[in-house]
């Protein structure tokens, strides 16, 4: 009888990922078509055009980009992913340099010239030279890399906020490409790296409140000061993280530190005033702790806290 290493193997099905049945069932019928030409490994039947190529490229990418899964428990299905999105883009690479070197498809013609409307709506005859300059120019291989750098960019642009891992894939192989606007792309990828570093912030405030919940004062207060570092204007994360540096006997001056930068953030919000007068406190800066506790008061005039600490200033 197989040992259960081989049934995972035999079936992977049953391996235990973070992945739903659907999609692991997704990734193991792509995995199958790898050995197949360049247009079946992207989904597409024969013969179609630039346009699609790229669509079924990007389409594909949502699903099986290996960085689309950051964090999560993908087993065996790791290399996979990295399998397919590797053919993936070589199928892509390979027919979209394919289709650009393709002939363009003869115009139709009159005796002697093609036939193009004229902006009056009436047709004038086109001389096949020029035609066949402006093809030969559309094939010169620096025009080729700009307009797929501009498509390339104008896809990052639109996944930055929902996909920022892939946005800045992409505007990696565009900066390889050259040929648009260095400004764009920096700013396109300081949002991105914005946005991943939020998701990645996310993760964390949700780390440090499960340690939270079970009292692991030191494994909270790492949690959260990695959120506030990720995303500077998470005022809930700053809050939390020296609240817990606090309890887990860290340094004051560093729990004053993020005390500090939840009050900048959000001076209304009567806990992190209070909490940074009380680390003042304790650090002997009776004038600054009684201005924090001051302010707390006019928060909320009757908090028995405020008072009490403010007692104790000299």
């Amino acid at each position: 009888m197989p040992s259960g290493t081989d049934r995972t193997q035999q079936d992977p099905l049953t391996e235990a990922v973070d992945l739903e049945p659907d999609r692991k069932r997704e990734i193991l019928a792509r995995e199958a078509l790898l050995g197949r030409d360049d247009w079946t490994v992207l989904g597409l039947k024969p013969g179609a055009n630039a346009e699609a190529v790229k669509l079924a490229y990007f389409e594909a990418s949502r699903v099986f980009h290996p960085d689309r899964y950051y964090g999560k428990n993908l087993g065996s299905f790791r290399a996979r992913l990295e399998r397919i999105f590797q053919r993936l883009s070589e199928a892509h690479e390979t027919l979209t340099e394919a289709l650009r070197r393709a002939p363009p498809r003869p115009a139709a013609t009159t005796s002697h010239a093609a036939a193009r409307p004229s902006q009056s709506g009436t047709t004038a005859p086109v001389d096949p030279r020029a035609e066949e300059r402006r093809a030969r120019l559309a094939r010169h291989p620096y025009l080729a890399r700009k307009a797929h750098a501009s498509a390339l960019v104008d896809e990052a642009q639109r996944q930055v906020q929902s996909a920022p891992e892939k946005a800045l894939h992409l505007l990696g192989k565009a900066k390889t490409l050259g040929g648009h606007s260095p400004r764009d792309r920096a700013e396109l990828e300081a949002e991105a790296t914005r946005q991943l570093s939020k998701g990645r912030a996310d993760d964390e405030m949700k780390a440090g409140n499960d340690a939270a919940q079970i009292g692991e004062a030191e494994a909270a207060a790492r949690s959260y000061v990695r959120a506030a570092e990720l995303d500077p204007q998470r005022a809930d994360a700053a809050y939390e993280a020296a609240r817990w540096l606090l309890r887990a006997s860290h340094p004051l001056a560093e729990a004053r530190k993020f005390a500090q930068q939840a009050v900048t953030l959000r001076a209304d919000h009567l806990q992190s005033q209070l909490l940074l007068g009380e680390i003042c406190l304790r650090m002997g800066m009776g004038s600054v702790a009684r201005r924090h506790l001051e302010a707390a008061l006019k928060l909320d005039p009757k908090n028995a806290k405020a008072k009490t600490l403010l007692r104790q200033v000299r």
